[in-house]
């Protein structure tokens, strides 16, 4: 049996369909980018993080049928991710995964996000 990630999201390593096909065509996109190597793995990290995000929320009904199958929807859910990740972790971190999700949006041609950046002048939580 696979360990499983947090909140209850498939085993790492695994994304149902058509999550595990758009990760596919991602890391195909990114794996001709001009990014340095580093930068690479880290979003594909980050992305895949989202898509089991996505999975865990869609399976505990957070989100609605198809959140990443029009361009209004996977925006709203971009917006649903980036709300959790404010109240946990430090902009840095956020501004950092928010980088990868939007990389991932234009790539899949699933609309832009237009989630601001957070700045130094926030105070972390």
């Amino acid at each position: 049996m696979r360990a499983r990630s947090k909140e209850g999201s498939p085993p790492l390593g695994e994304l149902p369909t058509p999550y595990d096909r758009m990760f596919a065509v991602y890391a195909a996109a990114l794996a001709g980018s001009s990014l340095a190597a580093s930068s690479r793995a880290a979003y594909l990290r980050r992305v895949r993080a989202y898509l089991a995000w996505v999975t865990a929320a869609s399976a505990r009904g957070l989100l609605p049928a198809g959140p990443l199958a029009d361009t209004v929807t996977a925006v709203r859910t971009a917006h649903a991710y980036h709300d959790l990740l404010t109240g946990r972790y430090a902009w840095r971190t956020v501004n950092g995964v928010l980088a990868a999700v939007e990389d991932f949006h234009a790539r899949l041609r699933l609309g832009a996000t237009g989630i601001p950046r957070a700045r130094a002048a926030v105070r972390e939580r």
